[in-house]
């Protein structure tokens, strides 16, 4: 219960990563805003923080609209009266050769990766100046940073997702005497379910980059999370943590 009292929202909440963040939010305490396109597992990560004690809003929205997004947001913050932590880890991504890609695979990708965080960023970001404070952490990629080694063909997602690394770095340093610090986790292949697709081959393939041999856990890179909310952060901002195994060494 190291964050006790606190409110949190966090984008994506209905995916597997995002249902993660927020089950360990709320284990420590916090009560957690979810806000996702897709009702159904927005729904049940709802239904997992308030079986864990912790209240719980759930908000279908489609973070990639500026109107819909201050919409959104300012259910919540009608209803708590203000956020205290954001994470921003809504995101996905798209495997196709640059001399393949359309306009429309570009705008794709940084409408989702990158327009997304801006817009639930400055959303946010007025609430917590009034508040004097607030902690918001964005989920990039290591592929913002070695440049989509993992997977070949992940351009236009590499490029939005170093956008949210830029984005990191200049807001934190905008925010860093008003009490609000901004910090990025660049992780690696996660254990999600979606890795259970590969066949024996592509996880060697995969495996083979990465010098642990292993996967992030999603637990681990939430407990991360927990870390840069956490009183004892105060003096971090602007951090850029690759979570991926040694991949990025």
């Amino acid at each position: 219960m190291r964050l006790a009292g606190k409110k949190a929202i966090v984008t994506g909440a209905g995916g597997a990563l995002g249902a993660t963040i927020a089950r360990t939010l709320a284990r420590e305490g916090c009560d957690v805003a979810g806000l996702d396109i897709a009702p159904d597992g927005l729904a049940a990560t709802a239904d997992a923080v308030r079986a864990l004690g912790r209240e719980a809003l759930e908000v279908k929205a489609d973070i990639t609209g500026f109107d819909a997004t201050q919409t959104a947001v300012g259910e919540v913050i009608a209803a708590w009266g203000g956020v205290d932590i954001l994470v921003n880890n809504a995101g996905g991504g798209m495997v196709r050769w640059f001399h393949e890609m359309s306009a429309e695979d570009w705008r794709r990708m940084t409408d989702v990766n990158l327009t997304s965080v801006f817009n639930v960023t400055r959303a946010v970001v007025p609430s917590m100046l009034e508040r004097g404070g607030g902690r918001i952490v964005n989920i990039s990629s290591i592929a913002a940073v070695r440049g989509g080694r993992l997977v070949r063909g992940a351009t236009a997602y590499a490029a939005a997702k170093a956008g949210v690394i830029g984005l990191t770095k200049a807001l934190a340093i905008e925010l860093a005497e008003k009490g609000i610090t901004v910090n990025c986790i660049a992780p690696g292949a996660q254990h999600t379910p979606g890795r259970d697709r590969d066949t024996p081959e592509q996880r060697e393939r995969l495996l083979a980059q990465i010098p642990t041999r292993t996967l992030g856990r999603p637990e681990d890179l939430a407990e991360s999370i927990v870390f840069f909310c956490l009183p004892s952060a105060d003096y971090l901002t602007g951090v850029i943590l690759p979570q991926d195994g040694g991949h990025s060494i």
